[in-house]
């Protein structure tokens, strides 16, 4: 068999065994889930299964980090729009909100709050190369609110790349996962805590 032919039929064989794990997740959950029942839905041998992946986690894993290239994708195009730095900022929070609710088993694990299984086995989601692609996206965002002189003068900006990451993700979180305590301790539904907190942050960013 021919390179070209050998990398096709490999690529293939991957693709399927991720979209077959990928099913059973959603349906069955992670922790249900064995390399059996993977191998079983994707028509494959266990052993064919284990020349591409190593583990659940690393199944699991390569799919998070394909979530992860779709969701870099969307921060490049709302960061990159030819639009203020305020616009920008709340493009972006939409940006994430929007993921969230489309992919929430997987946006809780790019955030690193959702762990795949019980294992102790040290998982490493995000690669080194993403990751900084991520940071020069925030990075990014900063310095086009220094370019129009509406970012304080001083804010570090490197520290405050992540300051930015977690506090949008964390805000949507939280509005995720306390519903009822926002109804009945602050009076507000999901949607104006999410609207509140995040103009409250970027306020806490800009000039007065």
């Amino acid at each position: 068999m021919g390179t070209r032919k050998k990398a096709a039929l490999e690529q293939f064989n991957r693709d399927n065994i991720l979209e077959a794990a990928k099913e059973l997740f959603e349906l069955k959950g992670v922790e249900a889930t064995t390399m059996d029942d993977i191998a079983k839905h994707a028509d494959y041998s266990k052993s064919t299964i284990y020349v591409y992946f190593k583990s659940k986690e690393d199944i699991y894993n390569s799919i998070v980090e394909d979530y992860l290239s779709i969701l870099t994708g969307e921060i490049e195009t709302c960061i990159s729009a030819d639009e203020g730095f305020e616009e920008t900022y709340f493009r972006l929070c939409d940006c994430l909100v929007s993921f969230e609710e489309k992919y929430p088993k997987y946006y809780a694990s790019l955030m690193g709050e959702e762990n795949m299984t019980n294992s102790r086995k040290k998982t490493n989601i995000i690669n080194q190369d993403v990751g900084r692609e991520l940071r020069e996206l925030i990075s990014s965002l900063l310095e086009k609110g220094v370019r129009h002189n509406v970012l304080r003068k001083d804010i570090d900006l490197q520290p405050t790349v992540l300051y930015v990451w977690s506090a949008i993700s964390g805000i949507i979180q939280v509005a995720d996962r306390k519903k009822d305590t926002l109804k009945n301790k602050v009076n507000m539904d999901r949607e104006e805590y999410l609207r509140y907190s995040f103009r409250t942050f970027y306020d806490s960013l800009v000039r007065r």
